[in-house]
């Protein structure tokens, strides 16, 4: 998704009235909004990469690692609240979707969802109240709001409702999001042809998330495949440097959701690429198909596998073969020291996702205890930690650590190991 400049954006926003009238929809203007802010969909408040300043080197090896101060993460650019998309070609021989015209009455609960004018101060919650209303009734037209819908969504625009001042009051982060949720909710064929088709052609890896996550919902394992088609396209894209500044976290978090064995191999050939979420993605995998991969990595004595490693340490507990890889690694003293430390912090420290926190739902908001959020400047990889809680977590890693102590005279792994034990012992006695 490629962001506007400023000097752009009203003239974007008088070509998008000017179409959205000429098409039908009623764009009235508000006399509450706001200057344009950061955009949602490339860098949110809730997203560590908007954080990230200044210049950085990519992270080629695990010590460039750093955590996001306090202050990077509070420091948003100031990005355009309309946005405009790329698009994929849809696939050839794709049955070319039934087209029926809006109503009148859809196209104008359409146009009044679109009436958000960024002149005049904040949204107010009379008038956050009113829009969720016009998106119900939208939603409740069934089968006959899918035109109008489409007719959006074919402009390739978007409205960040984040990117204006009281914009969280309307409960969605864009106007393009609203509208998929509403397919969702709608459901039947007509919207489910809808989001196949949106899901074929955008170059959002957050709208692919989504849109895999609502057609799983309606139908579960029938269009999985078409949503690693449309990811692996995308992540093509961008490894060609097509999609400049765009996070591709929302895909490897996909990956992980619905992933399997073959999905595993293909993160492993976009590893190098995207280091960080393919490791967290191998570690993630359902059924743990994703750590043979992993112990692959670690095996590898020409790779740059600290994360690796840790990865593994992370789900040892969960995956004993994670465990095993560990050991053997260990009896074969090829682990270096540097690299304890890290397998020491995945047993018994910091516990790595792909995105942004759960917890940290924006500015002001109160973050997790041990919340770190981290930006890497290579692949744009956006990702954050929280420590191990003692939730039947404590027990089985002390078990690994006794048993990775018995395995090394390493006095590196010695120390790191017998930390993690006395921080996991700390939380069993909790």
């Amino acid at each position: 998704m490629q962001p506007l400049t400023s000097s752009r954006g009203l003239l974007i926003l008088a070509g998008l009235a000017a179409l959205a009238l000429a098409m039908g929809y009623l764009f009235v203007k508000s006399p509450h909004s706001s200057p344009p802010a950061p955009d949602s969909t490339a860098q949110s408040p809730q997203s560590p990469e908007a954080a990230a300043t200044g210049p950085k080197k990519p992270a080629a090896e695990d010590s460039e690692l750093r955590e996001l101060s306090p202050e990077q993460v509070s420091r948003v650019a100031q990005l355009p609240a309309i946005i405009q998309a790329t698009n994929r070609s849809v696939p050839n021989g794709a049955p070319a979707p039934v087209r029926i015209a809006p109503t009148p009455y859809s196209r104008q609960l359409m146009g009044n969802l679109t009436n958000i004018d960024f002149s005049h101060g904040p949204i107010t919650p009379e008038q956050a109240e009113q829009w969720k209303q016009g998106l119900q009734a939208l939603t409740g037209l069934g089968a006959a709001a899918v035109p109008a819908i489409r007719e959006f969504l074919e402009l390739n625009y978007d409205l960040n409702f984040t990117a204006i001042s009281g914009g969280d009051l309307l409960g969605q982060p864009s106007l393009r999001t609203a509208l998929i949720n509403a397919l969702q909710q709608i459901g039947g064929p007509e919207a489910t042809a809808e989001m196949l088709q949106t899901l074929q052609t955008t170059t959002v890896p957050s709208e692919i998330a989504l849109l895999a996550q609502n057609l799983e919902q309606l139908a579960p394992g029938q269009y999985r495949q078409e949503a690693f088609n449309a990811a692996n396209e995308v992540l093509a894209m961008a490894s060609k440097g097509q999609l400049p500044g765009s996070d591709v976290g929302a895909l490897f978090k996909m990956f992980q959701n619905y992933g399997d064995s073959a999905t595993a191999a293909a993160l492993e050939q976009i590893q190098s690429q995207w280091k960080y979420y393919a490791a967290m993605s191998l570690a993630g995998l359902p059924a743990g198909q994703g750590v043979p991969g992993l112990i692959q990595q670690v095996q590898d004595p020409a790779a740059s596998h600290d994360f690796a490693f840790q990865m593994l340490a992370q789900v040892a507990a969960q995956y004993p073969e994670a465990g095993a890889a560990l050991l053997e690694q260990a009896r074969l003293n090829q682990i270096p020291d540097s690299t304890w430390r890290k397998i020491a912090a995945g047993l018994a420290g910091d516990q790595y996702q792909i995105g942004a926190p759960p917890s940290y739902a924006g500015a002001g908001a109160a973050s997790a205890p041990g919340l770190k959020t981290y930006h890497i400047e290579s692949g744009n990889q956006n990702f954050y930690s929280l420590p191990v809680t003692a939730e039947g977590q404590a027990g089985p890693r002390i078990a690994l650590i006794d048993q990775l102590l018995g395995a090394t005279s390493n006095p590196a792994a010695i120390q790191a190991l017998q930390n993690a034990r006395t921080a996991l012992s700390g939380l069993q006695s909790k």
